[in-house]
């Protein structure tokens, strides 16, 4: 799919790149973000995958003008790719990203290490950093970060992946931005709100894509285990 006017000489490079013929998509639109997102919603895509070329400064990557609409409005999940290869090479270290107590997070886990096939997860559990205090003068019980991370651990021991567990604790997000581009993954998992949003925790990915980003809104369910299909993201 490419937001453009039909032009024969782009559409012989994008054959030659992909070494086959597929179908190729024309689609116009106010914007290319809005364009993009109008043909996910009439073709009913399961999943869109982008490039997000980007700005660079000395220690950030920046998302472009289209990535962070298809962020807030694409339909579908959502595959990221900022500096896409010629040869990609399928995840080896993804990062998961959770917060406390979201109970469908551990079959996501589950579903995400079965059809990626990694050898190695990071769960990242945030937490602000007055949560606790907050949930005292409420008169609520402090969620238990640390035994929630452990049921997240809990959820793949079946499977043959190293797996490492973090609490990260911050106001805005940014230190988990931090932490992982510290873990040079290469790919982190975030699931999406109910409404199809960013948490408040992970709202910096409209600005800031560190590493390939796949966003779950439909629970992964349209994807097979990799042992059956190869994924190179």
């Amino acid at each position: 799919m490419h937001a453009a006017a039909f032009d024969i000489e782009k559409e012989k490079r994008f054959v030659a790149a992909l070494g086959q013929r597929a179908p190729i998509r024309w689609v116009a639109g106010e914007t290319a973000a809005h364009a993009i997102i109008a043909a996910v919603k009439d073709f009913a895509y399961d999943l869109l995958i982008a490039g997000t070329p980007d700005r660079e400064t000395e220690d950030k990557s920046f998302a472009g003008d289209v990535a962070p609409e298809l962020l807030r409005n694409a339909p579908c999940d959502l595959l990221l790719v900022p500096r896409p290869l010629e040869e990609p090479t399928a995840p080896q270290h993804i990062v998961f990203a959770s917060e406390p107590e979201q109970e469908e997070d551990c079959e996501l886990l589950r579903r995400a290490v079965e059809v990626l096939g990694p050898e190695r997860v990071t769960i990242v559990v945030t937490e602000r950093p007055f949560a606790p205090a907050i949930a005292a003068s409420r008169g609520e019980q402090p969620r238990d970060v640390e035994a929630w991370l452990e049921e997240l651990t809990s959820s793949v021991a079946g499977h043959q992946v190293k797996v490492e567990g973090r609490v990260v604790t911050s106001i805005t997000g940014y230190t988990l931005c931090d932490v992982v581009e510290g873990l040079e993954a290469d790919l982190l998992v975030v699931k999406a709100e109910p409404d199809g949003s960013l948490s408040k925790h992970m709202d910096w990915l409209y600005q800031v894509i560190p590493t390939r980003l796949l966003l779950v809104r439909e629970g992964m369910n349209h994807f097979h285990p990799r042992g059956a299909r190869p994924y190179r993201l």
